[in-house]
């Protein structure tokens, strides 16, 4: 799996997407990211907690494909929307499989920060 360089030290396959925007122009995903013990704002979890894990988003634009397959939730069903089953973003291409459905995308700007 490639990695962003920014996200070196991040274990996506462990964070959650808390929320997807999108539009003609960007994708914006909010993330809570999980830092693994050797990422700079690394903290130890504290007792109860599986992981540190910080709060911020991912945001592609300049887009020039973007594909979603959201995914259908039959009604009455509990499905937990925030997980990521598998997720590369390498250079200008990004493919995301989630709770929420799977996103795959190429973008000429792919920026990424923390609350």
């Amino acid at each position: 799996m490639g990695t962003h360089p920014k996200l070196e030290k991040i274990n996506l396959d462990k964070s959650y997407i808390l929320g997807v925007i999108y539009d003609d122009e960007s994708l914006t995903l909010e993330m809570d990211f999980r830092l693994e013990a050797d990422h700079p704002e690394f903290k130890a979890p504290e007792a109860g907690q599986d992981g540190c894990y910080r709060q911020g988003f991912v945001r592609f634009s300049d887009m020039d494909d973007l594909r979603l397959r959201k995914t259908k939730v039959e009604e009455g069903k509990n499905v937990d929307l925030s997980i990521i089953n598998a997720a590369t973003i390498d250079a200008d291409y990004a493919f995301i499989d989630s709770g929420w459905g799977e996103i795959e995308l190429t973008a000429q700007s792919i920026q990424i920060a923390f609350d």
